[in-house]
């Protein structure tokens, strides 16, 4: 079975991230990306804190921590991706600002389209150092196969959702779970690819300490400096979801897609991340949606007063 799937998994991974676009395109509309004129601090600091400080996160965390290259280069791809459906999905269930979490995931999948080339070719020179001649990204190249797999299915699913906004209004929870089984089927085809190489559970083990790391320091600066700046308690929640839980089925793709890095091992980062990040975010789920309900509790007893 994975002798035969095995050389197929790069390809599939890339269908499975189109599909995952799509049907979050499905549930965007202009006025989603028009967010940052309603509630512009919360969008400029979410789209900081995304773009700029988990890649810096991730690099601190590289530089200080022992761990093998390909382990390194697998967190830094994972820290530079957008957010995605999971963390849409998790801000709804805590109670926080989904609408500001759609808005952040849409506007950062189309920054990172440029971002991500970068960061990747820095740690590449920084982490591997002249073996990573052979696997720089070509900007070009890689700005559009990014294009192709996160910005391109968006649109296709915000043409859906304008053109039939009933449909995609009726099919909005099997498009939210239907994401979740997609990202599942990516870890486990990633787990598989990993068995082909090497002992996948040694790879859980290497990558495991630098994963927790980033995601506990993710979501509680994206917290921190949301609530350092006032923002509201059920916006600094989402900002620090969509801080702390990446994208991980791009990050997957990225790193074994034959047509970008093609390094299967640095994706094994980006798996553990993708378990370990919804582990954690099941307490912050909880813990958000009881702060945000005491806070809602504290406004309605100050109006009433």
């Amino acid at each position: 079975m994975i002798e035969y799937l095995s050389p197929y998994i790069p390809a599939i991974l890339q269908i499975l991230l189109f599909l995952i676009m799509l049907g979050m395109g499905m549930t965007l509309t202009i006025k989603d990306f028009l967010k940052i004129g309603v509630a512009p601090k919360a969008v400029f600091v979410g789209l900081i804190n995304q773009i700029v400080l988990v890649p810096l996160i991730a690099f601190v965390i590289v530089s200080f921590v022992p761990m093998q290259p390909m382990v390194a280069m697998g967190l830094m791809i994972v820290a530079c991706c957008p957010g995605g459906a999971v963390s849409n999905l998790f801000s709804h269930l805590s109670g926080a600002d989904t609408a500001l979490s759609i808005s952040l995931t849409a506007i950062s999948s189309i920054i990172t389209i440029f971002t991500i080339p970068f960061i990747i070719n820095f740690s590449l020179d920084t982490i591997l150092g002249a073996s990573a001649k052979s696997i720089q990204l070509p900007l070009g190249k890689t700005i559009f196969n990014i294009f192709k797999l996160t910005a391109f299915p968006v649109f296709i699913g915000m043409v859906i959702n304008h053109k039939f906004p009933g449909f995609a209004r009726n099919n909005k929870p099997v498009i939210t779970w239907g994401s979740i089984l997609v990202i599942i089927l990516a870890l486990i085809l990633m787990m598989m690819k990993l068995e082909e190489i090497g002992d996948s559970w040694f790879f859980v083990k290497a990558s495991f300490i630098a994963v927790i790391l980033l995601n506990l320091l993710t979501l509680s600066i994206g917290y921190g400096s949301a609530r350092l700046l006032k923002i509201p308690t059920w916006q600094a929640a989402t900002i620090s979801i969509e801080s702390g839980m990446q994208n991980n089925v791009m990050g997957m793709t990225i790193a074994i897609s034959t047509t970008l890095l093609n390094e299967p091992k640095m994706a094994a980062t980006a798996g553990v991340y993708g378990i370990v990040m919804c582990c954690i975010a099941i307490g912050v789920l909880f813990l958000f949606k009881k702060m945000i309900y005491k806070q809602t509790q504290s406004y309605e007893l100050t109006s009433q007063q």
